[in-house]
């Protein structure tokens, strides 16, 4: 080792040496065994305040669920299509198609004792449409349907087809006869290859499909044929290249004053503001001084968790579709919100601090929502406290739906929303 590096070496371990042996005490709440201890305070109910619940549109782009049917929710009816398009048939031909059948793997049946082609309506598209951008009310971020909204109407944005062969197989699985002059067209006219709408008139029914996100089940087009005489027959499996849901609700945008609702579909999603008061900490901590800088003191506290802790309202839940729900929790960076707009956020207003989501099997009490990052991020002044905005992960997955108690009539009540906070408070200053 030559003499500069050797030099380097120790003053490199004479500073190590000095950090370890000083005894200044750390300004902030981490100082570890030699610090104060953490404690636990709780932000009640009183300080939530701008509690409310908004409707959302539908965006079920690379979802795992597809779903189809009618259902009721919050005294409103809703319909879902569910929309199939399959590219890379074939190049071409000979002579004809056979065999033309398509494969779904159902995930949930709700109501649908038979399924035939009584009951399962399916249509050609006639119009072209995006599996990203797909809504009720457009098919593309550009266009309009023929009527302005989607249309059963034959001619418009679909033929129906008539007469179709529906087979169950494994109670799981359904075999639908295709037409083999409709895939001979997709062949021949590629670019008005615009795939099927899947639907039922049925009340109160619906059908839960896996999507092409899940590859060994998705929804599988299959056909027979021959490239050239001379070729021998080939059987050729399609899975859907592009797949979505489409839903019609009657209380688009509806927003509900004082209410806490979660739902997959309609999308519907959660906000609400909440004051932090240095107080619950100064108390918390024994801090028998005044407090001269608020801002400084909540700067040198340390979060370590925060839980929002909301309480399920049992009697109200509609559709607690068995497996649990994701929550994921957003910072409102919009300065304040107008309830009028639609729909109330824009992605723009929202912030993402990669909180992990929480889940909850909807079977317990309480949803505990991780907002630890967020807390930390307004306690130190980084955020100004807008408030914040909640949805499901599953949002457009399925029709799962949850409602949480609030009464903000009645602040004491134990059931209402409340964050239980975690805290490690600063060293005194000397």
């Amino acid at each position: 080792m030559n003499k500069e590096l050797r030099i380097f070496a120790l003053s490199i371990l004479t500073i190590f040496i000095m950090l370890a042996c000083t005894d200044k005490k750390n300004p902030v709440g981490t100082g570890g065994q030699q610090g104060p201890p953490p404690m636990e305070t709780t932000i009640h109910s009183e300080y939530f305040s701008s509690v409310f619940s908004y409707e959302d549109s539908l965006r079920n782009y690379n979802s795992n669920n597809l779903v189809l049917g009618n259902y009721n929710s919050n005294g409103f009816d809703n319909q879902l299509v569910c929309l199939l398009k399959f590219s890379s048939l074939a190049d071409t031909f000979y002579q004809e198609i056979t065999n033309s059948k398509l494969i779904l793997k159902t995930k949930n049946n709700h109501n649908f004792d038979v399924i035939d082609n009584t009951t399962l309506k399916i249509g050609k598209m006639n119009i072209n449409w995006f599996e990203s951008t797909a809504i009720w009310n457009e098919p593309t971020d550009s266009t309009s349907w023929t009527n302005g909204d989607f249309s059963f109407i034959d001619g418009n944005d679909f033929d129906l087809i008539n007469d179709l062969n529906i087979m169950i197989e494994n109670e799981d699985s359904l075999t639908i006869e295709i037409p083999n002059d409709l895939v001979e067209e997709w062949i021949l006219e590629d670019s008005l290859n615009f795939g099927l709408a899947l639907f039922t008139e049925e009340p109160n029914k619906f059908l839960e499909i896996y999507s092409s996100e899940y590859i060994e089940n998705g929804p599988t087009l299959y056909f027979d044929y021959q490239e050239t005489e001379e070729d021998t027959i080939v059987t050729v499996n399609r899975l859907a290249a592009h797949d979505i849901h489409i839903a019609s609700t009657e209380q688009e945008f509806t927003l509900f004053q004082d209410h806490l609702i979660i739902s997959n579909i309609q999308p519907i999603r959660m906000t609400m503001k909440f004051e932090i008061p240095p107080d619950i900490f100064a108390a918390a901590d024994n801090y028998t001084t005044t407090i001269e800088d608020t801002a400084l003191y909540m700067q040198r506290l340390t979060i370590n968790s925060a839980k929002l802790i909301l309480s399920f309202d049992n009697s109200t839940q509609e559709y607690p579709i068995e497996t649990g729900m994701n929550i994921d929790p957003y910072i409102v960076t919009k300065d304040s919100i107008d309830t009028s707009q639609q729909p109330l956020l824009a992605n723009e207003d929202i912030q993402d601090l990669y909180t992990a989501s929480s889940h909850d099997s909807l079977k317990s009490d309480a949803f505990k929502i991780n907002i630890t990052n967020i807390l930390q991020a307004y306690s130190s002044g980084t955020y100004e406290n807008n408030g914040i905005m909640l949805r499901s992960l599953q949002e457009g997955n399925d029709l799962k739906h949850t409602e949480f108690f609030y009464d903000p009539a009645d602040p004491d009540n134990p059931q209402n929303p409340k964050i239980e906070i975690i805290f490690t408070p600063p060293f005194p200053e000397d």
